[in-house]
């Protein structure tokens, strides 16, 4: 997720372009020089796994991990500010950690996130590790970052069931795929025959590399965006109507790649990493379901080099990085990358090719092309085209969406539980407030405020910018009677839906503090599956909420629950936010 921050992203930028690209061109050479360097756990032998290492992914719902040397006491504990992406290598992780004698603790997040922190001075953290070298050079704005490294690399890529991409003429019966351009994308989109899932590309680094890749594509220069080409109409236009296409966002790139495996019949593509395809696919066909095929857009793509990198704040545990670092580069932690999904060769190679674990990864059957001509990569844009491309995704190009945000205001709420939903919804839909963390209300959002107690309330719509009716109905609704969840999330579902749900991605948002009475229960749920929209239900859980009651209803609704218990409300209303 992406908080307040204390400098503009047009400032990081003009002050950091060139130092993105220093960094990418060093990272490249340093995963070229390190595929043969030394192997700490195996003195360089060509015996580099024992196989004791596990590559199966880490939970989504974890959000801190702690990974100790199996032997020994640590020499020391590093911090680190991580992408949720690398919950996918924790195998490699634990490696290096043996290996160093080091124990690291990852605090899960997104890279705009990272962002954030590097801005502020880099909190309590060692070190971090986002997705793309592109966020530490814009968010490094104190210098506070050294001895950057790639640790790998994954290219952003359209993962599609293997079934529907038949049907779009793009993959062989084997598996294998054809050459696909952006404007075939398209075109599929348009003809209604293709729809897919996508992290947000003001939340996200998928989903903001994904963006730029296909703006990129669509100007057909062959050169870097630029602010004339972004000007053009018909750009805009072509890359509204791909993105008409999303049928469901995410803050995350972990969280919608768990979702679209939880729910294969229903959610049938996604744009995501090609190491997180090929761990959708090792849980789908364990499960029997057909799996998704890689497509490579011909004409650009985006390739994420997962930087590690110190944050210098004068706590002198440089050497206890450099150590864990040596050791995520070896020899052994490096297959434990590939078997996991991830790249580790120059220009996108695979450096253990040969080995079975790495081959039954990149497998040909999904799709997957491992040759470094398939990674045809987008030369990146200036600082203030990246910002203007931001600003014109969330507020014209992307998919309008439709939030319903079903709020409780029984008598327990009153106090600091109404303070906390106020500024929840100031942070989430007051246009300058929301404007800080990218999720401020485009042109064509809806959102409808529906409070409630015992029973629902009437509901506050508005569209556009303009939300302050909603803020204002917030402000002074007062606390008072009871708790039924099932009576606000009715009203929602029945009389606050929009009549075209092709035009919007929608969602329910819904914040309670308290055990809620279960009378409409049954007849809620009855609804919500006759009601055939499958429409994500986000609940935050906040005071004496039952997790129990969220949980169920996030499962039902193919959503998550969000924790307001530990968190400022202000804080988790922006990271609901950004999934819809």
């Amino acid at each position: 997720m992406l908080g307040p921050r204390t400098a503009s992203i047009t400032q990081a930028l003009r002050k950091r372009t060139v130092a993105v690209v220093a960094t990418v061109l060093a990272t490249a050479m340093m995963l070229a020089g390190c595929a043969g360097g030394n192997d700490n756990a195996n003195g360089g032998s060509g015996n580099v796994s024992d196989g004791s290492y596990s590559t199966t992914p880490t939970s989504g719902d974890v959000k801190t991990q702690e990974f100790k040397p199996k032997s020994g006491s640590p020499t020391a504990t590093l911090k680190i500010a991580s992408g949720s992406e690398n919950r996918e290598v924790a195998g490699a992780i634990q490696k290096a950690a043996d290996d160093s004698k080091v124990a690291v603790t990852l605090d899960y997040m997104g890279s705009l996130d990272i962002m954030n922190t590097l801005e502020n001075g880099g909190g309590d953290y060692d070190a971090v590790w986002p997705a793309s070298s592109m966020w530490i050079s814009m968010g490094d704005t104190k210098h506070i970052v050294k001895n950057t490294q790639s640790t790998s690399t994954t290219p952003i890529v359209f993962g599609i069931a293997k079934k529907k991409a038949q049907q779009l003429g793009w993959a062989n019966d084997d598996g294998t795929t054809k050459s696909v351009a952006t404007t075939d994308i398209i075109d599929a989109v348009q003809s209604g025959q293709l729809k897919f899932s996508m992290t947000s590309a003001t939340q996200s680094n998928s989903g903001a590399s994904a963006y730029l890749a296909f703006l990129t594509a669509i100007a057909k220069t062959g050169q870097a965006l630029t602010q004339d080409d972004l000007n053009k109409t018909d750009v805009q236009n072509s890359v509204k109507t791909l993105l008409s296409g999303v049928d469901r966002s995410s803050g995350s790139s972990d969280w919608l790649k768990d979702m679209v495996v939880a729910n294969p019949d229903r959610f049938d593509a996604m744009v995501n990493y090609e190491s997180l395809v090929i761990q959708a696919d090792k849980q789908l066909t364990k499960d029997g379901k057909d799996p998704l095929v890689a497509i490579y857009p011909a004409d650009g793509i985006a390739v994420s080099d997962s930087p590690l990198g110190y944050v210098d704040r004068g706590q002198k545990t440089d050497k206890a990085f450099g150590e864990f670092s040596k050791a995520l580069q070896s020899k052994s932690a490096k297959l434990l990358f590939e078997e996991s999904g991830r790249r580790t060769g120059l220009g996108g190679v695979l450096t253990y090719a040969d080995n079975a674990k790495v081959k039954d990864s990149f497998r040909s059957e999904w799709g997957i092309n491992t040759a470094s001509s398939a990674l045809k990569t987008i030369p990146m844009p200036s600082a203030d085209v990246i910002d203007s491309s931001l600003r014109v995704y969330q507020t014209i190009l992307r998919k309008p969406s439709w939030t319903v945000w079903v709020v409780d205001y029984s008598g327990s709420m009153d106090g600091s539980g109404k303070d906390g939903v106020v500024r929840g919804l100031k942070a989430a839909l007051d246009p300058d407030q929301a404007k800080q963390a990218h999720i401020e209300p485009g042109n064509d959002d809806v959102n409808v405020l529906i409070p409630f107690s015992s029973d629902a309330f009437s509901p506050t719509k508005t569209t556009g910018a303009d939300t302050s009716a909603i803020l204002n109905t917030g402000a002074d609704t007062q606390p008072n009677g009871g708790t039924d969840i099932y009576a606000g999330l009715e009203a929602a579902l029945k009389d606050n839906m929009p009549s075209d749900f092709s035009k919007y991605t929608t969602a329910i948002v819904l914040m309670t503090d308290g055990q809620s009475q279960t009378g409409n229960k049954d007849a809620f749920t009855a609804d919500y599956k006759a009601n055939g929209h499958e429409v994500p239900i986000f609940p935050i859980m906040f005071g004496e909420a039952d997790p129990s009651q969220l949980n169920e209803l996030a499962s039902l609704s193919n959503a998550k629950v969000f924790d307001g218990r530990t968190e400022d409300l202000a804080t988790v209303f922006r990271q609901v936010k950004g999934y819809n």
